[in-house]
């Protein structure tokens, strides 16, 4: 990569969140290692695990970066984030102009750990590709900021120099099995209640992130709130039709439950008094029936059904 190209590229924070998935961590560190970018950080934070996933990281890390078999010079212990122990490791890949930081540490959730990787960022933008999850090919970070420099010096954002997109998104492909998916086009219409695009495919200016962090009272819905918030005190969003991310819907918040349901009200009570009325309707005559006729479809054809009948846009 020559250093014209490098120099206009932005920085990237790739942030991975795991805990205990030993089976999924290796497939989502390759993805990223893999883009072909001139100038990534990839930040991992695992929840000390216990199921060898931290070891796995170590393993692979090593593999593929300036790292002695001590670890010397690069690992330490560090005694930070609310003085609770753990290990912290920062390395440079071999080849590729690509900084590994590793923590392994206790935490109270996915959002407490989102907000240590955030600590730990330096890029100009925060992506959070979280473990089971991955981009969508080699090229998914190049072609995406490519199309966004062309729109910054001469496309739409060249026409309204009065926008600053601080929060990039695009589309994704779903995943329901090892045979079936779909791409999910994000939609670009109001994220006043919750954001209309998979957060695996969303680029955050790292000030801002910084700045809002993820409210850890949440457990699943954190960054409907995050996101919620920054659209609802005027940050400007900006949609670009390329696919960024492969996302796993085997993940928490991709199934019907009460948490989401209370979380959701919660979120969309500070902007409209009657949301958790409209959203309980919205749940009782449109949601569950469609999760009651989906669990009908016998297993095989469930997937299929899926994605003839399911959304195109978020």
């Amino acid at each position: 990569m020559d250093t014209s190209t490098q120099a206009q590229s932005p920085l990237i924070s790739v942030i991975t969140i795991v805990y205990n998935d030993i089976a999924h961590i290796i497939e989502t560190m390759d993805s990223v290692i893999a883009q072909d970018y001139p100038q990534l950080e990839y930040i991992i934070i695992d929840g000390a695990s216990s199921d060898g996933t931290k070891e796995a990281i170590m393993r692979h890390i090593q593999a593929c970066a300036k790292v002695d078999s001590r670890g010397k010079g690069v690992a330490k212990t560090t005694h930070a984030h609310n003085e609770k122990s753990g290990f912290y490791l920062e390395a440079t890949h071999k080849e590729k102009n690509l900084t590994f930081k590793f923590l392994s540490q206790k935490d109270s959730g996915i959002y407490e750990a989102m907000n240590k990787g955030t600590e730990l960022a330096t890029g100009q933008w925060c992506n959070f590709m979280n473990c089971g999850d991955r981009f969508y090919s080699p090229n998914a970070l190049k072609e995406f900021f490519a199309y966004f420099s062309h729109q910054s010096t001469q496309g739409s954002l060249q026409t309204q120099p009065q926008i600053t997109p601080q929060i990039l998104y695009g589309d994704s492909q779903l995943i329901y099995d090892d045979t079936h998916s779909k791409i999910l086009y994000a939609s670009t219409k109001s994220h006043k209640y919750r954001h209309h695009f998979i957060h695996q495919s969303a680029f955050i200016a790292t000030p801002l992130m910084q700045a809002y962090r993820y409210d850890t009272s949440f457990k699943i819905a954190g960054d409907t709130d995050f996101f919620a918030k920054a659209y609802n005190n005027g940050v400007n969003f900006y949609h670009i039709p390329l696919v960024v991310s492969s996302f796993s819907l085997e993940g928490v918040s991709s199934h019907l439950s009460w948490q989401m349901f209370k979380e959701d009200c919660q979120i969309g009570y500070k902007y409209n008094r009657l949301f958790p009325l409209l959203h309980a309707l919205k749940y009782l005559f449109w949601i569950i029936p469609r999760v009651c006729i989906r669990e009908l479809i016998p297993a095989r054809f469930r997937s299929q059904a899926r994605i003839l009948l399911g959304k195109k846009t978020s």
